[in-house]
């Protein structure tokens, strides 16, 4: 974060307006008391389990948010930051039947507790979109030995994937392509064989393999998606 403050000099204005969401591998007290003293605000799971357990046990009542799962309530104590915060207590099974424990720290002392912890899951679905897009644009083994071309390779692996995304919702959205992840979409719809005829420079005709079940689908979507961008087609 102190590296991110010297790349983006954002005002206190903007990391007011600034949300972090946490693991718990992030979340000692004095991590969050840094953040908490630079004005951001925060979504994190503390670093303390055995803390977490102490107070878990003490907890009087569960608000239930997975039928016999997992449960939410506001923990018996709170914990002290420079700024104020709520602490939230969680509770779940394992699947080998034992009860875990972690502490939420939130900075949004407002938001219900069920929904703050399904704000907090989103974090999950983020590293899921990560990882996806990691293995599917092949950046799992980065096959550079320079310093510089391995660089290179992540940058233009960055491209790549805001390409993906901007193609997904101009081109995929209401298809059967919509819900692919980068895997699926690189290795099933991005290499259809197909035909290009180019003039002065500009593609202006695309030929798909008519037999290709995904064909149709594709050849709609990037009939959307060129002329969103204003590329003549014909």
């Amino acid at each position: 974060m102190q590296a991110l403050a010297e790349a983006l000099p954002l005002s206190r204005w903007q990391r007011s307006r600034t949300l972090l969401r946490l693991d718990g591998g992030f979340g000692t007290d004095d991590s969050l008391n840094w953040l908490l003293n630079r004005d951001f605000q925060l979504c994190a799971k503390g670093f303390s389990g055995k803390r977490a357990g102490i107070w878990g046990a003490q907890v009087p009542e569960w608000q239930e948010l997975t039928a016999g799962r997992r449960w939410v309530a506001l923990a018996p104590q709170q914990l002290h930051f420079c700024r104020p915060t709520r602490t939230i207590a969680v509770r779940w099974l394992t699947k080998q039947g034992k009860l875990k424990h972690a502490l939420y720290v939130m900075t949004d002392q407002e938001m219900p507790l069920v929904a703050a912890c399904q704000y907090y899951d989103l974090r999950g679905g983020a590293e899921v979109d990560l990882r996806n897009d990691k293995q599917g644009l092949l950046l799992t083994r980065r096959r550079k030995r320079a310093w510089h071309a391995q660089e290179m390779l992540v940058l233009l692996t960055d491209l790549a994937q805001n390409f993906l995304a901007a193609f997904r919702r101009e081109a995929l959205v209401g298809t059967p392509l919509e819900q692919y992840g980068a895997y699926r979409l690189i290795q099933e719809a991005l290499n259809i064989p197909g035909k290009v005829v180019i003039e002065r420079g500009e593609l202006v005709e695309l030929h798909l393999l008519d037999s290709h079940p995904l064909a149709k689908i594709m050849q709609e979507g990037l009939y959307r998606f060129w002329k969103g961008a204003g590329e003549a087609t014909r």
